[in-house]
């Protein structure tokens, strides 16, 4: 049987330019910073201070150069560290959210055609048990195929134990 070929649709170009677009993002965001494996947990105690707590800090380094010296910090990179995250923490909620929308938005796509697609397998089933319906036999036989192929079984029963190891007499 011959390989199927997939022809792009039409949306294909709109989704690359999409992705060009958030793909530049990251060019606009200063400071970026990729995560790496198990970074979050080893950044959450300090990432989770009060903002209050913050600004204590950014005053105690202010009083005192020596603090200063030591803690390797300023208290202008304090606050500007501190600004940026205020600034910048909707952007992380509006992304959330676009991605969540995103997300749905194809799987309601999916589901359209998921759905056309069903009827048109339950129309074709009945038409080609017609005298004049021949020549949907063989799509209903080749969507059947494919539908089998598609849905995940279940396991209907747990697998026979494994018989325990006898020694020989």
């Amino acid at each position: 049987m011959a390989e199927e070929i997939i022809v792009p649709g039409p949306h294909v170009e709109a989704a690359k330019a999409l992705l060009e677009d958030i793909r530049a993002l990251h060019a606009r965001i200063p400071r970026l910073a990729v995560e790496l494996p198990n970074e979050s947990q080893r950044l959450s105690s300090a990432a989770s201070v009060s903002d209050a707590f913050v600004e204590s800090a950014g005053a105690a380094v202010d009083r005192s150069k020596r603090l200063e010296a030591i803690a390797a910090t300023d208290a202008a990179t304090l606050r500007d560290s501190f600004s940026f995250a205020l600034a910048f923490d909707p952007v992380v909620v509006e992304a959330f959210a676009f991605a969540r929308a995103m997300a749905h938005t194809i799987r309601v796509q999916r589901a359209t055609a998921g759905a056309s697609a069903l009827d048109i397998y339950s129309i074709s089933g009945r038409l080609s048990k017609r005298k004049n319906g021949a020549e949907f036999v063989p799509h209903v036989e080749d969507m059947k195929r494919k539908l089998k192929r598609g849905r995940k079984r279940k396991a209907t029963s747990e697998p026979a134990p494994v018989p325990a190891a006898t020694k020989a007499p």
